[in-house]
């Protein structure tokens, strides 16, 4: 029986991952550092951010010490929060779920995104009304570990107060996948970022948000 529902935030309830792919582009400007979108959503996309520039840099060859990280973080959140004020819109359907879905049970958000990021969108969006909606947000800044590692997760679950196999987790990423199921909780993939085949390690897959709603959930996992 599901107890819970755990959104992802990129590439779920916000279409956001082209604004961070621009946002790391500026941010590693200084190190001539280029890549195209489809690199980016191929090799990067699931990763938080302090992952993400470490993955980078790797590939580029690019040196980066502790303090390096550190700063980069700073500009890259400085640089996403400019792109973010142009302008930003939910997922198809992902109001609707998000609303229907806390009038039911308790819902959270596991991202891997920083809290600074989910901040300044949520308040974009609906006036800023869905933020009390969330009875927890687990973000990069909670965990030592990132998805694919289960910790967000498992933070998630034990804030909320249920047992990680009373949770359903909707993921966009094989990462996120990959975390829910090392968490023991249900997995439902939404095909926003990749075709079915990349989340076939979910339960249930799906296109939209808009083909979901609480009644569903409840019938594929009871």
């Amino acid at each position: 029986m599901i107890k819970a529902i755990i959104f992802d935030f990129d590439g779920v309830i916000v279409d956001s991952e082209p604004l961070h792919y621009r946002a790391f582009l500026e941010t590693f400007s200084s190190e001539k550092v280029q890549f195209d979108y489809n690199t980016y959503v191929n090799q990067y996309i699931g990763f938080d951010d302090r992952d993400g520039f470490r993955a980078i840099a790797d590939d580029f060859d690019v040196s980066l010490a502790d303090d390096d990280i550190l700063r980069l973080l700073h500009e890259k959140a400085q640089a996403f929060d400019r792109i973010v004020e142009q302008g930003i819109e939910a997922m198809p359907g992902a109001i609707q779920l998000i609303r229907q879905a806390a009038s039911a049970m308790p819902i959270a958000i596991a991202s891997g995104a920083r809290q600074s990021d989910i901040d300044i969108i949520l308040r974009g969006i609906e006036n800023g009304t869905l933020t009390p909606l969330f009875k927890t947000i687990v973000t990069a800044d909670d965990v030592e570990k990132s998805k694919p590692d289960p910790q967000t997760y498992l933070i998630a679950a034990e804030q909320i107060g249920v047992k990680p196999e009373e949770c359903a987790v909707i993921e966009d990423t094989a990462t996120g996948l990959q975390s829910a199921v090392a968490a023991g909780m249900k997995t439902i993939g939404v095909t926003h970022s990749y075709g079915p085949e990349h989340l076939n390690i979910a339960d249930r897959v799906i296109h939209s948000l808009t083909d979901l709603d609480v009644n569903q959930v409840n019938k594929w996992f009871e």
